[in-house]
C-alpha cells in the first residue's frame, strides 16, 4: 500500500467510525475490504468501542409479573435518563450483558442464546451436560474488542461432601459444541450471594459469596480462586435491619465492593496485584430508610462511580442518586419505576457472534426464537417495545381488574418488591451476610 492509499484508507476509517453504530453496519456491504477493516480490524475496533460506548450506555432488566404469560422487559437509556417498558415470554431470561453481547436463555428450547442487538447475529448453545437445575449461575466473557472471542462459564451448585468443591463448565465460542469441566476445592460450605449479577474484569468472571469472599474464574488460564474476605468487614460501623448489604461491580474501570452498613458506605476497589481490597471512600449513609433498611441497589456504569437507586417511601418509586465530581456528593438525578436488582449494563458494539448450524432445533423453536429476538432488537436498539395482540391486552385489564379487586395497590405493589426486584426474604438479607 502506498502513501496515498493508506491516506485514503485511513480518512475512510476516521471518516466511518463517527458515523452511528447502524450506518456502520451498512457500510460492510460497500466493498471486501470495508467489510473486513469494521470485522476484522482490532485497531479500528478500538476506535468504535471507545467512541461509542459513553454516548448509548442503558441497563436492561426483567420484572417478574405474576398474572401474565409475560414479564416486564425495562431499558433504562442513561445519556439522558429514560425508562421504556415492553415484554418477554416467561420463559425467556436475560442472563448477562457483556461489551455489546447479551446472554440469553431459551428455556423452552433448552439452548443458551449469544446475541448482538446492534448486528442480529446470535448463537445457540445447548445446556451442558448438567442438568439446568444444578446451575446456580452463568458468566458472559467477551473479549472484545481486543479479539472476536467470547467464553461461557457455569457454576453448579456447591456440592457437599467429604471434599467440598465448585465444578464449573466451560464453553469457548471457537468450540460451541464442547463443554469442559473445571473444579475447585474449597474448605468453607459458602453460597453465592441472591440477586446480583457475576463481573468480566481483567479476563476474569467473579461472584460475590455471602461471607464477603469473591470466587473467581480467569478466562485465560481457565481456572478458579478464591479471593479472601475482606478485613473492614468486621469494623464496628453497625449491622442494617434488612436488605442486602454487600455488591459487586465495575465503576471508573475498577473491580469494586460496596458494603452499607448503618453509619457508613464503604466503597473499595480491588488490587489485583496484591490480591486484596483497598478502601478509598467510606461515606455517610444516605440509602436507609427510618427503619433502618435498604430497599434499592448500586447501578454499575463503567466509566462512573457507582450509583443507586433507593426506594422513595411515599411514593414507591426509586430515587437515583449520582456521584457528582464537581460537589464531591451523591444528588438525586432522576426518578425511576420498577427496578430490579439484576440489572445488566448494555452498550452496543460490533462485536461478533459465530455462526453455528441450527439443525438439531425444531422449525417452529427457530421462528420463536427469532421472532423474539427481533422484539428484543426493536426495543433495544430502536426504542419500539413489542404489540400486545389486542387478545392479550383484554386478558390484562381483566386481571387486574380481579386483582384490585381483591387487593389494594400498595399490597399488590409490596409482593412484587419482596418477591422479584429484590430477592425477598431471607436470602436478599444476606449479602454479607450478595453482584452484569
Amino acid at each position: 500500500m502506498d502513501n496515498n492509499e493508506k491516506r485514503d484508507v485511513d480518512a475512510l476509517r476516521e471518516k466511518i467510525s463517527r458515523m452511528p453504530l447502524k450506518e456502520v453496519v451498512q457500510y460492510k456491504l460497500l466493498s471486501k475490504e470495508v467489510r473486513d477493516m469494521i470485522s476484522h480490524d482490532a485497531e479500528f475496533a478500538q476506535i468504535l468501542f471507545k467512541r461509542h460506548k459513553d454516548t448509548s450506555t442503558q441497563l436492561i432488566y426483567t420484572v417478574y409479573d405474576g398474572w401474565s404469560v409475560r414479564n416486564s422487559f425495562y431499558k433504562i437509556s442513561l445519556n439522558l435518563i429514560t425508562q421504556s417498558v415492553s415484554t418477554l415470554p416467561e420463559e425467556i431470561e436475560i442472563l448477562a450483558s457483556c461489551n455489546g453481547l447479551i446472554l440469553i436463555d431459551f428455556e423452552r428450547v433448552r439452548r443458551y442464546c449469544v446475541f448482538n442487538p446492534m448486528t442480529g447475529e446470535h448463537q445457540l448453545i445447548a445446556y451442558p451436560n448438567a442438568s439446568p437445575n444444578n446451575i446456580e449461575s452463568i458468566g458472559l466473557a467477551v473479549e472484545y474488542p481486543k479479539a472476536d472471542h467470547y467464553k461461557l462459564v457455569t457454576i453448579n451448585k456447591l456440592e457437599e461432601n467429604p471434599n467440598l468443591f465448585y465444578k464449573f463448565h466451560l464453553l469457548s465460542s471457537e468450540q460451541p459444541g464442547l463443554w469442559r469441566e473445571i473444579q475447585l476445592r474449597t474448605n468453607s460450605f459458602v453460597s453465592l450471594c441472591v440477586g446480583g449479577s457475576h463481573v468480566y474484569w481483567g479476563d476474569s468472571l467473579y461472584w460475590l459469596r455471602k461471607d464477603g469472599s469473591v470466587l473467581a474464574f480467569d478466562t485465560k488460564r481457565e481456572e478458579a480462586t478464591l479471593i479472601d474476605r475482606p478485613e473492614f468487614l468486621d469494623r464496628d460501623y453497625g449491622k442494617i435491619f434488612s436488605g442486602q448489604d454487600i455488591w459487586i461491580g465495575r465503576a471508573k474501570g475498577l473491580l469494586t465492593l460496596v458494603c452499607i452498613f448503618r453509619m457508613h458506605i464503604v466503597i473499595a476497589t480491588f488490587d489485583s496485584a496484591n490480591r486484596c481490597w483497598m478502601v478509598p471512600r467510606t461515606l455517610d449513609n444516605f440509602v436507609l430508610n427510618q427503619q433502618g433498611s435498604f430497599k434499592g441497589c448500586p447501578v454499575w456504569i463503567d466509566s462512573k462511580q457507582v450509583s443507586f437507586l433507593v426506594q422513595n417511601p411515599q411514593t414507591r418509586h426509586y430515587d437515583l442518586y449520582e456521584y457528582d465530581t464537581n460537589t464531591n456528593v451523591y444528588q438525586n438525578a432522576a426518578v425511576l419505576h420498577r427496578i430490579n436488582s439484576r440489572m445488566h449494563c448494555f452498550h452496543p458494539t460490533l462485536a461478533s457472534v459465530h455462526s453455528t448450524p441450527d439443525n438439531d432445533v425444531l422449525i417452529d423453536d427457530q421462528e420463536h426464537i427469532a421472532e423474539n429476538l427481533n422484539d428484543i432488537k426493536l426495543f433495544i436498539i430502536e426504542g419500539i417495545p413489542r404489540e400486545e395482540e389486542e387478545e392479550e391486552e383484554d386478558e390484562e385489564e381483566e386481571e387486574e381488574f380481579e386483582d384490585d379487586e381483591g387487593e389494594g395497590e400498595f399490597e399488590h405493589e409490596e409482593v412484587a418488591f419482596e418477591g422479584e426486584e429484590f430477592g425477598g426474604g431471607e436470602e436478599a438479607a444476606g449479602g454479607g451476610g450478595e453482584e452484569d
